[in-house]
């Protein structure tokens, strides 16, 4: 995967080029906009990763050219931004069909996460089995429902792991899958995190002994809830058992 960074910062190439390993990702920075516009066709970025704090009268006519070029689904095309960023100018991102705007803190593990649920999304040759998952267990409460799209059955069982750009689901019932294939599209489900319930849209990935679907256009609102929560229960399960809650060994 090829992943354009324009960006003044030196320390960005190294720090995603460890992040996105899994990806295979090959970076390549560039710190002046118009020599990386001049170089797209060549290098055919998957991910384009463009800072307007650093560049912010060239990330529109950037987006604009590589458009022209492009599709959503070819060259994502991430803007990333500072405090200073007008809010208005959030709308003409989205009429120029940038893919997402984020902080331009890509050392924030939420912001990471974010990308690689950008990335799942839009690249479908990107298994979103790759990204940092998260195992459940029985106490965590994380449980998903759906209407089978072809039968309309409802479908309720266990998350076996999770991301934020996706989960495997093991059935309560398997008959409830039978019409189910890879690329099939649910659009009325539900998540369970917790006493809260998110409405979400999923994307059959692969279906073996479990069904691995991926994140369909989930609302901003909606990747930071689920990627909130997944955090939070991997910190508390690094945080140190007390010792008046460790069981006794017997006979001692």
């Amino acid at each position: 995967m090829k992943l354009m960074l324009i960006s003044e910062s030196p320390s960005l190439k190294p720090f995603l080029e460890r992040t996105f390993s899994f990806q295979q990702a090959d970076v390549i920075h560039y710190d002046n906009p118009i020599k990386a516009m001049d170089n797209l066709g060549e290098i055919q970025p998957a991910v384009v990763l463009f800072s307007a704090a650093d560049f912010p009268r060239h990330w529109k006519p950037f987006i604009i050219y590589l458009r022209n070029t492009f599709g959503r689904h070819e060259a994502i095309f991430i803007l990333l931004i500072n405090d200073l960023f007008d809010p208005e100018e959030a709308s003409k991102a989205e009429y120029l069909q940038v893919n997402a705007v984020l902080d331009e803190d890509l050392t924030s593990r939420q912001t990471v996460e974010r990308i690689r649920g950008i990335i799942t999304r839009y690249h479908q040759n990107v298994d979103v089995r790759k990204s940092m998952r998260y195992i459940p267990s029985g106490s965590d409460e994380i449980r998903v429902a759906f209407t089978n799209p072809n039968t309309f059955q409802i479908a309720t069982g266990a998350v076996s792991d999770i991301s934020t750009g996706g989960l495997r689901f093991r059935p309560d019932r398997l008959e409830t899958l039978d019409t189910l294939d890879d690329h099939s599209i649910v659009t009325m489900a539900s998540l369970r995190l917790g006493d809260g319930v998110l409405p979400i849209g999923l994307r059959v990935i692969r279906i073996t002994e479990a069904i691995a679907f991926e994140f369909l256009d989930l609302p901003v609102e909606t990747e930071e809830q689920i990627a909130a929560y997944l955090t939070r229960l991997a910190e508390q399960e690094l945080e140190p058992v007390p010792d008046d809650v460790v069981s006794p060994v017997e006979g001692g």
